[in-house]
């Protein structure tokens, strides 16, 4: 045993080290800094744009006020602003939106506007071809994370007991948990690799040596008699109760559920003795789960009974053994009665050494066992080749398949039994790299695109899907080369999200955009809310699950995040909501009675996220909103600017918030980010609908930059389904940077505007955006690593 731990430590965390690494491929551009001299040539610069600035934009974004986190009177020249690209894609957007200049301020002409969008994007910001050849990116080599970690042993192994709840948490990145730039591997990660797979081979393989035959006897205090007549109790000698089972009339004796061990054949002893009365002797017939295995005629007397026996091929598992008295009778005459008694029943077995039923997970692992010793190694070849196929999710090469022959050679060599010489090339397996990491191979040059393999395809498919490994269905069609194949695709696509696996994009897609592990850890001011329990918590989160499972299960249109009609509820969250008529703690699918509730923005567990313990927040709401609805990012607040609640202010929440905005340098994100929050006041911090707040009447009006106003949350939400396209580009780049598990860049934006064009021809359908995304080159294709 310490030869072969020593070996396969040292031979994993070799194989460990060996896996190739790639650094992002993002480069953050620098931030604007000092200032820098205008060149002679920098005309337009100079001519156009500065005074454009100066005009619409400085008086709020300079070095002093900072609105919005920006001040663009420090750049001085067109190469010092092409440095910071990022800042000038913000600027862009919100000028062609019409956000910026606000509403009051000196407006533009429509040529300045036309010239400064066009100058702006041409040469500031990185302009992508559309019609050229689309850049698919390039996916950095990533490990599983724990979700995958744990779907994957499962799938692979059949156990389902969450080893990776011991690893370390995942880093997040780009708003998820799978993305390759951010998933690294710490020492102590790789101990726990080692561990786990001891314990998931532990669990899954018990001892398959041959079950050794025993032999049981059970007396009459250990059998049950029908009827009743047949239980007789005597007193001995020493004036003890002993029982007996005697019949006088038509019953059975038997073991309700005696428990075979193994397949295999078993003797079955009866000893009986009975009282001949009329022209026959008494007659028994032993029963198996009610079917007779042998009748007999019991000749012996009472003072000599005789033992009778059968054998029997049973399978395992727990059967019902029984003994019935076939033939009563009693002698009109002589009053007497046949009788029949048993005195013990008896099971031998399994005769020949056989081996206890496989369980499922040894079945799934242990495709072939041995006969004996001559076919051990062929048999574990074969084991070792699907099991290591299955893992690394392509076919085993030659020289992988020998490396692990030669730990089972190891193994073997110290004559243990099959099932544990087997666990060590199989732990190999489990600490792998090519198991613990989704490996794709590079194409041959650094500016090469390549189309990744059918069984690379099917990866991405299924841990974009299911968080976990492909089936054997997406297997065999890769192995085939028939994924692609027109029509192929897209079925498997709907097959798959129809699949209870598809869960796992509740779980981890929409878990993580809505925040929904969030609310594990939130603790709401119990003074402040009295109806917050456990029991609230967790119906929080299952309404927005079952919402997000029956948009993805129903292929209903995406909009339905926004606006909906329905929702989910029980007893629980619909007496915190309000909604009459819901009884028992299941959840169902509940039309809406108004108007007050619509859609993910409306629900307890997002309105719960963006509160603070005592109280709701708006700008969390607003933000919230603003990220993952609109999919806008607003601006970091300036560093100088003290939270609302250091901030010494008076009045309701709304004067309070009106007050804080003061400030020009909060006045810009605030303009956007507050409307949307104060849409939703109707609502406490738990969800819960109210009309009034500190003891006044809940102002739920906004006006947003764009000039678009709204009261309370029904118009907001007609105001938000205005921005369909909006919602439409935000769940597109957050689903499509979650299949990826890379941050989207810049040659993108291509991609993202095919998929909006793709999911409105498909009437907004989950499955299309689906579908979109997995047809995509981005998808489907990598590109070589960028070379220095």
């Amino acid at each position: 045993m310490t030869i072969r731990s020593s070996f396969l430590a040292l031979g994993s965390i070799a194989l460990l080290m060996s896996a190739v690494w790639f650094a992002p491929d993002a480069v953050s551009p620098p931030v604007a800094s000092a200032a820098e001299p205008p060149k002679a040539d920098d005309k337009v610069f100079e001519t156009k744009i500065k005074p454009f600035l100066t005009t619409y934009c400085t008086s709020c974004h300079n070095s002093d006020k900072q609105a919005g986190g920006i001040a663009l009177d420090t750049y001085l020249s067109e190469a010092h602003a092409k440095k910071d690209p990022k800042t000038w894609e913000m600027v862009l957007e919100t000028v062609q939106s019409g956000e910026m200049p606000k509403k009051k301020a000196k407006q533009p002409t429509k040529a300045e506007k036309e010239f400064f969008v066009g100058w702006v994007e041409s040469t500031l910001t990185k302009k992508v071809d559309c019609t050229a050849p689309k850049d698919p990116g390039r996916v950095t080599i990533r490990r599983l994370n724990r979700a995958e970690y744990n779907n994957t042993i499962r799938d692979l192994c059949g156990v389902d007991f969450k080893p990776a709840e011991n690893f370390p948490s995942d880093d997040v990145g780009y708003g998820f948990d799978n993305i390759g730039d951010v998933l690294s591997v710490q020492p102590i990660l790789i101990e726990k690799y080692m561990a786990a797979a001891d314990s998931i081979l532990e669990q899954a393989i018990g001892n398959l040596d041959p079950v050794k035959s025993s032999n049981q006897v059970f007396r009459p205090q250990n059998i049950r008699a029908i009827p009743r007549s047949a239980n007789v109790r005597e007193t001995n000698a020493k004036g003890q109760e002993v029982r007996k089972i005697v019949f006088t009339e038509e019953g059975s004796a038997f073991l309700e559920k005696f428990n075979f061990p193994a397949d295999g054949e078993y003797t079955l002893r009866v000893r009986a003795w009975g009282t001949k009365v009329g022209t026959d002797d008494p007659k028994m017939t032993v029963r198996l789960d009610g079917k007779d295995a042998k009748a007999f005629t019991v000749e012996a007397e009472q003072s000599k009974a005789k033992t009778y026996e059968v054998k029997q091929t049973v399978q395992a598992g727990e059967r019902r053994i029984a003994v019935a008295f076939t033939n009563a009778f009693t002698d009109k005459e002589t009053k007497k009665n046949r009788t029949l008694g048993i005195e013990t029943i008896e099971i031998e077995g399994p005769i020949s050494g056989a081996r206890k039923p496989l369980s499922d997970s040894e079945k799934l692992i242990l495709t072939v066992l041995p006969t004996g010793d001559s076919d051990k190694t062929k048999t574990a070849e074969t084991v070792l080749k699907t099991f290591a196929r299955r893992a690394f999710r392509r076919p085993v090469k030659p020289d992988e398949l020998t490396r692990l022959m030669k730990l089972f050679a190891l193994a073997d060599a110290q004559k243990d039994s099959f099932d544990k010489a087997i666990k060590l090339p199989l732990k190999a397996v489990l600490v792998s790299p090519h198991f613990l990491f989704r490996i794709e191979d590079d194409p041959k040059t650094p500016a090469e695109v390549k189309t990744i393999t059918e069984h690379e395809l099917a990866t991405r498919l299924s841990y974009f899907l299911w968080s976990t490994m492909p089936d054997e269905e997406l297997s065999k069609l890769a192995e085939k080369g028939e994924l692609r194949k027109p029509g192929v695709l897209k079925a498997q696509v709907q097959r798959m999200l129809k699949d209870p696996k598809a869960a796992a994009m509740t779980a981890n897609f929409a878990g993580q955009w809505l925040m929904l592990r969030n609310i594990l850890s939130l603790s709401p001011d119990p003074g402040t809310y009295k109806g917050w329990d456990e029991q609230l918590r967790a119906a929080v989160i299952r309404e927005t699950e079952l919402f997000f499972e029956n948009i993805v299960r129903e292929d209903r249109p995406i909009t339905d995040f926004i606006d909906a009609d329905y929702t989910f509820l029980n007893d629980r969250l619909s007496w915190h909501y309000g909604v009459p008529n819901v009884k028992g703690s299941e959840f169902r699918k509940v039309k809406l009675p108004d108007s007050r509730r619509g859609g993910i923005v409306t629900q307890a567990s997002v309105l719960l996220v963006t509160s603070n313990p005592t109280r709701t927040s708006p700008v969390k709401r607003g933000k919230w909103v603003y990220e993952n609805v609109l999919g806008l990012t607003p601006a970091p607040p300036p560093p100088d600017v003290p939270e609302l609640e250091k901030t010494v202010l008076k009045g309701t929440l709304r004067q309070r918030m009106e007050q804080h905005r003061a400030n020009p340098s909060c006045a810009g994100c605030h303009a956007k980010l507050d409307p949307l929050g104060f849409g939703l006041e109707n609502f406490d911090g738990i969800g819960k609908w109210r009309d009034t707040d500190e003891g006044q009447k809940v102002d739920a009006s906004g006006v947003l930059p764009d000039g678009e106003k709204f009261t309370g949350p029904a118009e907001l939400r007609k105001v938000l389904m205005r921005k369909a396209d909006q919602f439409r580009h935000c769940l597109s780049e957050k689903l499509l940077t979650y299949s990826l598990g890379r941050g989207l860049e810049y040659y993108d934006r291509c991609v993202l505007d095919d998929l909006v064009k793709k999911l409105k021809a498909g009437e907004d359908h989950f499955s299309a955006l689906v579908l979109a995304i997995v047809e995509t080159d981005a998808f489907q294709k990598r590109r070589g690593k960028r070379s220095e």
